[in-house]
């Protein structure tokens, strides 16, 4: 009986927590930490219904203990898919840092395993120690990855609607005042925006200056699609200065103030840049939401980790935060091994 009743509390303290969640999520998404919560809310989750499964089902324990043991077969295909699309954005987009972050974390997931064992294996206080170190900086690193990869999918599948009033289009390289496909899938998913609305009045605000390779500024490229689409020249305020995504928001909210100056702005970019957006808007205090555009499926692993990276450098404060508990694992693990006498 007492069992049970510790049981039911357990799922009565869950359902609380997911309910706080989803309260705070439906107020304001833009928050790096409703993800460091929904991580660990999931995973207690998931152990929750295990549990309960393994308890009700015949031989659903056996399946968990099956899929524990193919961990180290998940991982090497994980590693061997990083580096494929590493090599395939080598080829389609160029040799460039940004193109090389799938093939980087690919190479990773190889060599630090095996790092790991050579250190292990001189024996020596140091060498555990280092090997201490890598660990946990993996295991913090891979929990950061997933706690971002998590949250973005949220993000992108349960977004939170809202009138607005314009939709900021932010820009990307244009070949020869053309736009590309991944500016196309912005660009389109604003126009769904738009034709979403019960009136179609919604300001359309393409946003982007000119880069040293293209004719023009991406704005003005980004306008003449749009009006290709049926949008109207009224509808259009065209933003041709910003350099960053911080200028592109900062500018085009000053734009649409001065006809409308209040109201939500909805933030148009691809879906893995999506939740940067968003966060961003929050940090310069706009009243905004962001929403993102489909992009080759190809491009998206190193794009995303290369907005990990970004997320993390504008989260600083929570990043040490979150590393705490990790750093007090590695210490004690450390004196765990001096004590021991390595």
């Amino acid at each position: 009986m007492q069992e049970l009743l510790v049981q039911v509390i357990g799922w009565a303290l869950l359902v609380v927590l997911w309910v706080l969640f989803i309260w705070q999520y439906r107020k304001d998404p833009r928050r790096l930490g409703l993800a460091a919560l929904l991580l660990p809310l999931v995973l207690v989750s998931i152990s929750a219904v295990v549990d309960l499964l393994s308890t009700l089902v015949p031989g659903f324990g056996f399946l968990i203990t099956l899929i524990v043991v193919m961990t180290p077969l998940i991982v090497v295909v994980f590693g061997g898919a990083l580096v494929y699309n590493g090599v395939l954005m080598w080829r389609r987009e160029g040799v460039r840092l940004s193109n090389l972050m799938s093939l980087t974390a690919g190479v990773l997931v190889f060599v630090l395993p095996v790092l790991a064992v050579l250190l292990v294996g001189i024996s020596t206080w140091w060498s555990y120690c280092l090997a201490f170190i890598l660990f946990m900086a993996s295991v913090f690193t891979a929990c950061l990855f997933v706690m971002m990869l998590l949250y973005a999918w949220v993000h992108a599948v349960f977004p939170v609607k809202s009138r607005a009033v314009a939709a900021v289009i932010l820009g990307a390289r244009t070949i020869n005042g053309k736009v590309t496909p991944l500016l196309r899938g912005r660009l389109d998913k604003a126009l769904e925006l738009n034709a979403s609305q019960a009136q179609s009045n919604l300001l359309m605000v393409p946003t982007g200056g000119q880069g040293p390779d293209e004719l023009e500024p991406e704005a003005v490229s980004m306008a003449r699609y749009l009006r290709e689409k049926g949008i109207t020249e009224s509808q259009i305020l065209i933003e041709d200065r910003a350099k960053d995504t911080i200028q592109n928001l900062r500018f085009s909210d000053a734009l649409v103030r001065e006809q409308q100056p209040v109201g939500k702005l909805w933030l148009v970019t691809s879906d893995y840049h999506a939740l940067r957006a968003g966060l961003a808007s929050r940090q310069l205090g706009l009243d905004a939401l962001a929403f993102g555009g489909k992009t080759a499926a190809y491009y998206r692993p190193s794009a995303f980790l290369r907005e990990c990276v970004a997320m993390a450098r504008d989260h600083l404060k929570l990043m040490i935060l979150l590393a705490l508990p990790f750093g007090l694992g590695l210490a004690g693990l450390i004196l765990v091994a001096i004590n021991a006498g390595f």
